[in-house]
């Protein structure tokens, strides 16, 4: 998408001071205050971050037997423990408390729960619900250590999976526990921030595989909001798209139904989340079909020219085990999409103010050396007027 020229003197009159900020890529948006220079540009901040679960839940499709199968989620489960997300909840409060935006849209917002002993392997009839982990809960809990007051405005739960894992080995006999997967789209508002007219609906496209008796259901799903920041209306959206190696199909309905949920909207949108597309991939695909119903990738309407590191905007991915010592973000798909509300109008530019990627400097990894998720998160300050 071809970056449109903004008029010069809205620039220069509306956001005297900019340029500045612009060169400073660490600057946080808002110049670090909730409020302060975004109160009086009118300027709207915004975030998407997956959180990331810890690890590859997609190999125990490695499993060649169903005797294998809790053997390697014994496996999958280890890593997450070794990817340890109440730490890296630690590093990514660290990135929300730097640029404080007004909203955030999570992904892979995950609720670990186990079953000691297990079920499963009898039929499953009651579901785990000892907590393992909440990583919302951990991560508001960061949040509030900082002094940094958010709520969630809305979440959607999308897959919710079980499985069994093998515990241990007593007296030469295998021990099973259950484990249980239950994945979220979160959005956070910050408390100033009012919220309203909460959305939170599944795909009715999703991934499926038959798995032992049954089928896993990979749901996928929208949360979106209303909100009101410096007096301005905006319908903020946050998705998690599947990924697109696995049926591309999939993911370009989910796109649609994205789109349907949005096409008669008439305040300002934006829309943030992991898009699992970049801008090279071909069309159909998510960021062609987004571009192509009149979105604006933000990434590409920042003022001045990309910052001297991560020029590119890549958001993905670190390794698995996010121990490795030098990034290797290579692409370009977490991604904040903006729309005006209102009739079409020249007079009324879209000015994009900031957009900084966060989490992709050795600087921004826990103290054992983990990156705070295998995705970068990007902020982007934005004025989004009426077309």
């Amino acid at each position: 998408m071809r970056r449109r020229i903004v008029l010069l003197a809205v620039i220069v009159v509306a956001f005297s001071g900019v340029a500045g900020a612009a060169r400073d890529h660490r600057r946080p948006v808002d110049g670090g205050h909730g409020d302060g220079p975004s109160r009086r540009a009118g300027r709207v901040e915004v975030m998407t971050q997956n959180v990331y679960v810890g690890a590859d839940i997609f190999r125990v499709f490695d499993a060649q037997t169903p005797e294998e199968v809790p053997v390697v989620v014994a496996g999958i489960l280890q890593t997450v423990f070794d990817t340890d997300f109440p730490a890296r909840a630690e590093a990514l409060a660290e990135e929300v408390h730097r640029y404080r935006p007004h909203l955030i849209g999570l992904q892979e917002v995950s609720l670990l729960r186990v079953q000691s002993p297990g079920d499963f392997l009898i039929g499953n009839p009651q579901p785990a619900e000892t907590v393992l982990f909440d990583y919302l809960d951990l991560l508001l809990a960061q949040l509030s250590d900082r002094g940094l007051h958010y709520r969630v405005a809305a979440v959607v739960e999308n897959a919710d999976v079980e499985l069994p894992f093998l515990a241990g080995i007593e007296d030469g006999v295998p021990t099973f526990d259950d484990v249980r997967l239950t994945d979220r789209d979160v959005i956070l508002a910050r408390a100033d921030v009012a919220t309203s007219d909460e959305l939170a609906a599944n795909y009715a496209v999703n991934f499926q595989v038959p798995f032992g008796p049954g089928v896993i259901d990979f749901r996928r799903g929208l949360a979106a909001v209303d909100a009101r920041i410096h007096g301005r209306a905006y319908r903020f959206a946050n998705t998690h798209l599947e990924v697109a190696s696995i049926v591309p199909e999939i993911q370009q309905a989910q796109t649609q139904e994205l789109l349907a949920a949005l096409a008669d909207e008439e305040l300002p949108v934006i829309v943030v989340g992991d898009f699992n597309s970049s801008p090279d991939d071909p069309f159909p695909s998510p960021y062609g079909q987004l571009a192509a119903a009149g979105f604006d990738d933000a990434w590409l309407r920042a003022l001045g020219a990309p910052p001297r590191r991560n020029p590119e905007g890549f958001t993905c991915c670190q390794t698995e085990t996010l121990d490795n010592p030098e990034s290797q973000l290579s692409e370009r798909i977490d991604l904040v999409w903006l729309r005006p509300g209102g009739s079409p109008s020249p007079r009324a530019p879209r000015v994009l103010v900031r957009a900084v990627v966060v989490g992709d400097r050795a600087r921004d990894r826990t103290d054992a050396g983990l990156w705070p998720s295998d995705h970068a998160g990007l902020v982007v300050g934005t004025v989004l007027l009426r077309r």
